[in-house]
């Protein structure tokens, strides 16, 4: 009977680790809206760890990289301030992703034991707010919807400056876009808001809340803010407009210095060849190729210069070499001449 007990509460030990999930039990996101217009947010995310995916520590990614309504590039700020577990400082690195950043929490040689672990990640942010006509507004994406965990509860606390007093407020649960509202608002009046999921986020689902307060708490961006912000973000697109503006303007100076076709002079008709080019050698120029027509026109000049003469005897020709100086031949026609054999030809 004992032995049957003791396999019976192994068994049972064995199913409930066998169905343990890794999951994120609470995610608290707490924002404090400072009067210049920054935010301070502390999370606290609580998850069970079961040796699987969650070995080392977790990942936190933050889009810090954006395409507004305007059809604009936004890069915000972000500064992370401190990172803890379980009550203790942990090591993490922050690296680059795609669109933001992601901090990678945990030390490579330690494994968590299992069970739940509960992480702060405290970090400062920039132009996150939005500034309206009649209103100032936080959209914050509590958890963001990245995470391949599910999460069991989620919620936001939003503390805004001493004399806000809430004017409105929307809450968002599901994929990226969606307007689903699976959640219930515990405070929304004065200066805190306080709102939690009423259901489980499955992986790639998030919470996102809108809250918006009355103008003129929070420093709203100056003009010369937002250009310097606009030629920031804008950076790499503004550095290719430049370069390609300098190369246009390099490439008409470099052709109005050298590349321009000298202007035109007089056109003077010309009714001979110039002394230096033989008759072959203006049918080779004229038709830009060697032909028949073009070696008649070789032995012609020959017999114009005196050194060879052509005879038509009724059914051919005769080429008959002469001799004298060959000076006065150019170097294409002297060639000519000692290639034709000594004597008469028949051609």
């Amino acid at each position: 009977m004992r032995r049957l007990l003791l396999a019976l509460a192994l068994l049972l030990g064995l199913v409930a680790h066998a169905r343990a999930e890794e999951l994120i039990q609470n995610f608290i996101s707490d924002v404090t809206v400072n009067a210049d217009a920054s935010l301070t947010v502390r999370e606290t995310i609580t998850v069970n760890s079961e040796g699987q995916d969650i070995r080392r520590g977790i990942l936190r990614d933050f889009p810090t990289a954006y395409t507004d309504r305007h059809g604009q590039r936004v890069r915000v700020g972000f500064d992370v301030l401190e990172v803890m577990r379980d009550g203790g400082t942990e090591p993490y690195t922050v690296e680059s992703i795609s669109n933001g950043t992601r901090i990678k929490i945990g030390d490579a040689d330690v494994y968590l034991n299992d069970g739940l672990h509960t992480y702060e990640i405290a970090y400062k942010t920039t132009r996150q707010l939005g500034f309206f006509e009649e209103f100032d507004e936080l959209y914050w994406n509590v958890t963001g919807n990245g995470w391949t965990f599910p999460i069991l509860e989620a919620m936001a606390v939003i503390r805004l400056p001493g004399e806000a007093r809430i004017k409105q407020h929307a809450e968002y649960t599901g994929p990226q876009g969606s307007t689903t509202n699976d959640s219930r608002v515990i405070a929304s009046t004065g200066s805190q808001y306080r709102a939690a999921t009423t259901r489980r986020l499955e992986p790639g689902e998030g919470f996102t809340v809108a809250v918006a307060w009355q103008k003129g708490l929070v420093t709203a961006p100056s003009g010369s803010d937002r250009l310097s912000w606009w030629l920031r973000d804008n950076a790499g697109i503004f550095g290719l407009l430049t370069t390609l503006l300098a190369s246009g303007v390099f490439y008409v100076y470099a052709w109005n210095k050298a590349g321009r076709d000298p202007p035109k002079g007089v056109i003077i008709p010309l009714f001979s060849p110039p002394g230096n080019i033989a008759p072959a050698a203006a049918r080779f120029i004229w038709k830009q190729g060697f032909d028949d027509r073009a070696f008649a026109a070789a032995l012609v000049g020959l017999a114009v210069k005196g050194r060879v003469k052509i005879a038509d005897d009724g059914s051919g020709y005769a080429i008959e070499k002469i001799s004298g100086d060959a000076q006065a031949l150019t170097a294409a026609e002297r060639r000519l001449l000692a290639s034709l054999p000594n004597g008469t030809t028949e051609l």
